[in-house]
């Protein structure tokens, strides 16, 4: 049975996501933002084995513990091929301007829109969902679907940072509109919620 565990990281209460398995602990690592020790205790705290880090997209408040985090646990950087060069880039990923400065290792694995990606406890989709950045993705892992600052409970992602596209976001959210209502959205910031939720109170998604 797959669980999800939340962990809010960081100045702006990023939402860093541990999707395991609950008999056999082995688990990924969805946009570990900041407060690296924070993450760390809560795997720690429940045993998990973590197979790999996944980021959404290369926003500084999503990536910033990501090559501490695989450092520790010896497990590879997955992200979209649009964002790698955001990752080093403290200019495009946002950091520099709040005096960060965030700048991440290049990736071991490069993901594409409608990719399988098989993990030792579940196979999840990418889902290519370009507009809060150019290389933004949500990750459906069975019924839960990790969609960064894509899709929030009530609301959407800002579109108005580097690479970012208010048409392209609008293309994204009719591809999610798609999914199975049930399905449970874990976004970036905020809280949980459903595809059915948003189709009926969220008004960029309507």
């Amino acid at each position: 049975m797959i669980k999800v565990k939340k962990i809010i990281t960081g100045s702006i209460d990023e939402n860093c996501y541990l999707p395991y398995d609950s008999h056999t602990k082995y688990a990924a690592i969805i946009d570990p933002g900041e407060d690296a020790d924070k993450i760390i205790n809560a795997i720690e705290s429940e045993s998990l084995k973590p197979e790999i880090v996944i980021n959404t997209h290369a926003h500084y408040d999503h990536v910033g513990c990501d090559d501490e985090i695989r450092s520790k646990y010896k497990i590879p950087l997955a992200i979209h091929k649009d964002e790698v060069e955001m990752l080093a880039d403290p200019e495009k990923n946002g950091s520099a301007l709040f005096g960060q400065y965030a700048a991440v290792k290049d990736p071991e694995i490069l993901l594409e829109d409608n990719q399988e990606v098989k993990l030792s406890f579940i196979a999840f989709k990418v889902l290519s969902s370009p507009g809060h950045s150019k290389g933004s993705i949500c990750l459906l892992f069975g019924a839960h679907l990790f969609t960064g600052d894509t899709l929030f409970a009530d609301s959407i992602g800002r579109t108005d940072l580097w690479s970012g596209n208010s048409e392209e976001i609008i293309k994204s959210l009719e591809k999610l509109k798609k999914l199975d209502p049930s399905i449970t959205v874990c976004p970036g910031h905020g809280s949980m919620t459903t595809i059915a939720n948003e189709l009926k109170h969220n008004p960029f998604f309507k």
